[in-house]
């Protein structure tokens, strides 16, 4: 029996780049927050679709790697358009603590920032980014909310 095989990498799937940055919380001394920056232009629409799982291995790989208490995905330098399947990216990390809250946070740029608004809200929204509170443009106010969020599940006992 012929068995033909082809090896396959993960980096086949996209030209996107990543960077992955760890920082250690400052309301909650035992939880780190894992900085996910993607970086690139993302296929449009279905074209975007292996973007999207690329991102999502990427994404949960380092999650169960350097197990953070917390994410930032950082879509600032990510030129995105259109593509339903960038929802799936938004769930990176959440299955692998099961019932322990995974605070999550999202940086858009102006690359990003309508397309994600419209992905969220609708197309025919008239709501803007401003009134998701998990979606930010810059570093600083998700960090802010990622150290919210420890902060109320360690004093809740939830952490």
């Amino acid at each position: 029996m012929d068995i033909v095989t082809k090896q396959l990498k993960l980096e086949e799937l996209s030209e996107l780049k990543y960077e992955v940055h760890m920082g250690d919380s400052q309301a909650v001394h035992y939880c780190s927050i894992m900085i996910l920056k993607f970086l690139g232009e993302y296929g449009f629409g279905s074209a975007g679709n292996s973007d999207a799982r690329y991102m999502c291995a990427i994404g949960e790989a380092v999650v169960e790697a350097w197990e953070p208490s917390g994410l930032i995905l950082d879509l600032s330098e990510l030129a995105y358009e259109w593509g339903d399947r960038m929802e799936n990216v938004f769930d990176i990390g959440h299955a692998k603590y099961g019932d322990i809250p995974f605070p999550a946070a999202l940086i858009v740029g102006e690359r990003s920032e309508e397309a994600i608004r419209t992905l969220i809200l609708g197309v025919y929204s008239d709501q803007t980014i401003d009134d998701i509170d998990w979606v930010h443009r810059d570093l600083s106010s998700a960090w802010a909310y990622i150290e919210q969020k420890l902060a109320a599940y360690d004093r809740d006992k939830r952490l």
